[in-house]
């Protein structure tokens, strides 16, 4: 008798309303944001072009499909990633890499009927609005893209003002040849000084404390062929000078740019780069 009134007496506070404001308490506490099922997964992958894949795929495969497609792309994914800072190494230069990333993803965009999504996937402007929601962790790949550090901010700017990807790698290639003066440069004042400071990895602009020093040693020896470098030495900091001037306004031009705010000082800069300024 006492066995079956305490079993009574559990089974009444298990379902009882007190029982039943507890638990939902405890829940409120510590909600549960886990999505229901994979369809609810909002941009899972670090690469945008897959996101956008993923949004296609969700709303025409089963829950089974989804699991195998997920489980796919997330290596795929991985892929994509490791491959991003081979090329920011400078690897992969014949492409040979990328294009077989392209022919597996369209093999498992074949396998799940995708294949009408191609085009889309292949478009980075409309890719654009599925970038990862941790999108910020992948900064540090093109941190120190180039040697010099005004170059990779200027960069990173450009990254962010709207280009296409064909105008991207146009402009990537116009920032390495401006690298490739830099090095140069650095060269001739390494060969112009007999104890030149490291000066790889600053800004050209912390070269011209180095003229002061360069300016003694001209006076004590009048050299010609040492004259000819200081001079040659000049001409190309102007160079590079001019350079970076150059690739601003090329930067300036993407259609996201945030360099000016202001409509008066929007209006003057159009004008300045329609009349070929650049």
């Amino acid at each position: 008798v006492l066995f079956n009134f305490l079993l009574t007496e559990h089974c009444y506070n298990k379902y009882s309303k007190d029982a039943n404001v507890e638990k939902n308490q405890k829940e409120n506490q510590n909600p549960d944001f886990r999505p229901v099922s994979l369809k609810h997964l909002d941009r899972p992958f670090r690469m945008a072009k897959l996101n956008l894949l993923w949004s296609k795929a969700v709303v025409r495969l089963s829950e089974p499909k989804l699991k195998s497609l997920f489980g796919e792309l997330k290596l795929h994914d991985k892929e994509e990633i490791t491959w991003k800072h081979l090329r920011a190494e400078g690897k992969d230069k014949d492409g040979l890499k990328e294009a077989d990333l392209r022919k597996k993803l369209i093999a498992i965009m074949g396998n799940y009927n995708l294949l009408d999504q191609v085009d889309d996937v292949s478009d980075p402007d409309k890719a654009r609005p599925f970038k990862a929601l941790n999108e910020a962790s992948d900064k540090h790949i093109n941190k120190s893209l180039f040697k010099d550090k005004k170059l990779n901010k200027l960069w990173e700017k450009a990254e962010t003002a709207g280009f296409t990807q064909e105008e991207l790698l146009a402009l990537k290639e116009e920032f390495g040849h401006h690298q490739d003066k830099i090095d140069q440069y650095y060269y001739l004042l390494h060969d112009v000084k007999d104890n030149p400071e490291d000066a790889e990895g600053n800004s050209i602009d912390d070269a011209l404390d180095k003229y002061n020093k360069i300016d003694l040693v001209e006076e004590k020896d009048p050299n010609k062929d040492y004259l000819d470098k200081v001079n040659l030495l000049r001409e190309k900091h102007k160079e590079i000078r001019d350079g970076y001037d150059h690739l601003y306004l090329l930067s300036a031009k993407g259609p996201a740019s945030k360099e000016f705010v202001e409509p008066k000082v929007q209006g003057l800069w159009k004008i300045a780069l329609e009349s070929n300024f650049t």
